[in-house]
């Protein structure tokens, strides 16, 4: 639910898009209206257009501002000069509390997948044409960087990032699983999210262990 408070205190545009991020979640792509985000906004259609033009540019604004920010949190992360060991457990926060944050984000990406993906394939396609992200690195420069200080291969750094976001973005979806599965019910999702990260760390910090291991025997 948006709040109407932190709403009511920002930009036209600011409202367009938290309001459009509501509703693609909710409806996809297809199915998402614009005089109901325009409505939600509290604006007009016309000025709906006026920012963003059409629906498909506004749709990629929004996966761009959640990808952005999670790009940027993890490059300052791993940019940082703090022990590696640190610095892979904020990359996990840093996947974990925008998750939190924007849950929404998740049931869109899911969506995509089911739609085929071309459009979040356009938005990654433009986020590297734009450059440095706030932290002053491109996504490839955050992946070279990775796997240069882990001793990696391209193929084991990319293997290391997809368990990374992959194992924090099943931490959301898993209650469901867990349930219809008849293993446990989760009462408490905050708890449950925090052993999520818990969890997490430790595999990832032993998977990368591991890897490191693997190569030095090479």
């Amino acid at each position: 639910m948006v709040n109407k408070e932190s709403i009511d205190r920002s930009s036209p545009e600011e409202r367009i898009l938290a309001a459009a991020a509501e509703e693609f979640a909710a409806s996809g792509f297809f199915g998402a209206r614009t005089q109901a985000i325009a409505d939600a906004a509290g604006v007009n259609k016309a000025m709906l257009h006026y920012y963003f033009r059409s629906k498909e540019n506004l749709y990629g604004h929004v996966i761009a501002g959640a990808l952005r920010r999670i790009l940027t949190q993890v490059g300052e992360a791993w940019l940082s000069q703090e022990s590696i060991e640190s610095r892979m457990e904020k990359v996990v926060d840093a996947y974990m509390d925008n998750y939190e944050r924007n849950p929404g984000f998740l049931k869109i990406v899911l969506r995509e997948f089911v739609d085929g993906g071309e459009r979040f394939r356009k938005v990654f396609r433009d986020l590297k044409d734009l450059g440095p992200l706030a932290s002053g690195v491109t996504l490839p420069q955050i992946m070279d960087r990775i796997g240069s200080e882990l001793g990696l291969s391209l193929a084991q750094t990319t293997h290391f990032i997809v368990n990374v976001v992959g194992m924090c973005a099943i931490s959301f979806v898993s209650p469901l699983l867990l349930e219809a599965l008849g293993h446990f019910k989760v009462t408490d999702l905050n708890l449950y999210l925090k052993d999520r990260r818990v969890a997490v760390k430790s595999m990832t910090l032993a998977y990368v262990k591991n890897l490191v291991r693997g190569s030095n025997k090479e």
